[in-house]
């Protein structure tokens, strides 16, 4: 029979054992911030985040240049600016990987340009990354007219080619006047369900940015002063399809 001495020894060493049980599980590695399970979840997170590496990258420029003061200023095309009859834009388009950049203006009459690519085949031939793509070509500028209207631009990039928009443009840039109109619509509503289709995967920079000014033509000037509008340029970033609305209003 065991002695009193013996039974109190068991006690102690029971009640030992029940507060060793959690704090062992406590002091777990799993548990421990910063060790190597938390390595390895951090590890999981980066292979997701590689995963998701954008697949629409290029650098875009629009400026003005426009007579303040006498003197010719470049600025950025942003929100609430106001151009006069005289001042001058331009474009660029710079891809830093390989995706496709459509560029739509449509004029106060509804008559739509295709200004980038300079044509379709374009992606087939001179279309390489790392080269910078002017809108005009070379040194010329768009210059503002004195007819008021409203100017659109479509700024649309892509990770795969967009075959239906081109269908779309093509049918409407051979069709007869009398059915333009509709062929207009037709790539207007094409260009909208592109942006309802891809809404998850379009840069949140997306509704359209007013500016002054009228661009009813689309005459070209010299700029006298060779601006380089690249040093205004923005990286625009997608996992897969990215779409921006320019919308220019005479004041």
């Amino acid at each position: 029979m065991p002695s009193p001495v013996w039974d109190k020894r068991m006690k102690f060493m029971k009640l030992v054992f029940l507060w060793a049980v959690p704090v062992v599980f406590l002091l777990q590695p799993a548990s421990i911030p910063g060790n190597s399970g938390d390595i390895s979840l951090a590890a999981d997170t980066n292979a997701r985040e590689v995963s998701r590496e954008p697949e629409v990258d290029f650098r875009w420029a629009f400026a003005a240049l426009s007579i303040q003061d006498g003197k010719n200023s470049m600025l950025p095309v942003t929100q609430d600016m106001v151009l006069q009859s005289g001042d001058q834009i331009k474009m660029m388009v710079e891809l830093q990987r390989r995706c496709f950049v459509y560029l739509f203006h449509q004029d106060g009459a509804d008559d739509i340009k295709l200004l980038f690519p300079y044509a379709l085949q374009q992606f087939d031939g001179d279309y390489q990354p790392n080269r910078r793509y002017y809108i005009p070509r070379g040194e010329a500028w768009f210059k503002l007219d004195r007819n008021r209207g409203r100017e659109i631009f479509y700024l649309i990039g892509s990770s795969k080619r967009l075959d239906e928009l081109e269908k779309a443009y093509l049918r409407y840039d051979s069709a007869e006047n009398s059915l333009k109109a509709e062929a207009a619509g037709a790539l207007l509503d094409r260009i909208r369900d592109l942006r309802r289709e891809h809404r998850e995967l379009t840069s949140p920079a997306e509704r359209p940015v007013p500016i002054g000014g009228a661009l009813r033509s689309v005459e070209k000037v010299a700029d006298p002063k060779q601006f380089d509008i690249a040093a205004l340029a923005d990286e625009i970033l997608s996992t897969g399809f990215v779409a921006r609305t320019y919308s220019i209003e005479h004041k």
